[in-house]
């Protein structure tokens, strides 16, 4: 008995999330039908613009190039994206959730698919413009900028996804800290690759400690993001053991420092 494409494509996704996260793969893997769906279309195409933003091989005006054509595909429709095109050239050197970014895209249910298609667009020609200016972070107020534009419009769209799929209402701005705290504990854990490739992502001076107060600044706004909802909702349980995992690797981080 064959299994139904739309089933193949779903466990094709689940395999390339398994493949990238441990950590957010769990979360997604228990979300309910058409929510499961959404969210991980999102964190595929999320990820597919990451692997661009941080290839290690290909050059700055490369990467500017290829995430500021992402960006247009995103906002014509659907019938004229051509992927295929966009990355010509390039297909022995992306990697293959990269490649496969419009499969990823078109997994979300009709009705919120283009929340992540906006979002995707957004992300590309703000990390293009990154890109273009080197990643450079010097102060706390270009670590704020950097991290709206790459997690706090990811809180947002969360928030978005909750309210789509059963009216379960958010506290906007604490959605943007819960996301932000996320963000910066991977640049955290991800310093030594980072710095590897030549790229630092903490203002100028800066160490752990004030990373990790600056994570601690958002704290209280993160947790009663999640506080705030339906204790045995899908968003609650999603949002919760990421949390806790954060607050494990800031306690282990501190540790480590003292």
């Amino acid at each position: 008995m064959s299994v139904p494409a739309a089933d193949t494509k779903r466990l094709s996704a689940r395999d390339m999330l398994h493949a990238y996260s441990k950590t957010w793969s769990a979360p997604i893997v228990g979300l309910p039908p058409r929510l499961h769906e959404a969210v991980i279309s999102a964190y595929l195409c999320l990820r597919a613009i990451d692997e661009i933003e941080d290839h290690p091989d290909l050059s700055t005006p490369t990467k500017v190039e290829l995430l500021q054509r992402v960006s247009h595909l995103f906002q014509l429709p659907t019938a004229e994206w051509d992927f295929a095109n966009a990355f010509k050239g390039y297909e022995d050197r992306l990697p293959e959730v990269s490649l496969r970014l419009r499969e990823w895209a078109l997994l979300a249910p009709v009705e919120i698919a283009p929340c992540v298609w906006e979002v995707s667009s957004c992300m590309a020609l703000r990390m293009a413009s990154w890109a273009g200016r080197g990643w450079r972070i010097e102060t706390k107020r270009d670590l704020d900028e950097y991290t709206y534009a790459v997690a706090g419009t990811l809180g947002l769209m969360l928030s978005d996804f909750w309210s789509w799929f059963d009216h379960t209402d958010t506290h906007r701005a604490y959605a943007i800290s819960y996301a932000r705290i996320l963000q910066v504990a991977n640049m955290i854990i991800d310093r030594p690759a980072d710095t590897h490739r030549g790229v630092d992502f903490w203002p100028v001076g800066w160490g752990l400690d004030e990373m990790l107060a600056y994570i601690n600044s958002d704290m209280a706004a993160a947790v009663a993001y999640v506080d705030m909802l339906p204790n045995g909702g899908p968003a609650y349980a999603f949002c919760k053991p990421l949390l806790h995992s954060v607050q494990r690797e800031i306690s282990q981080f501190a540790l480590l420092e003292h």
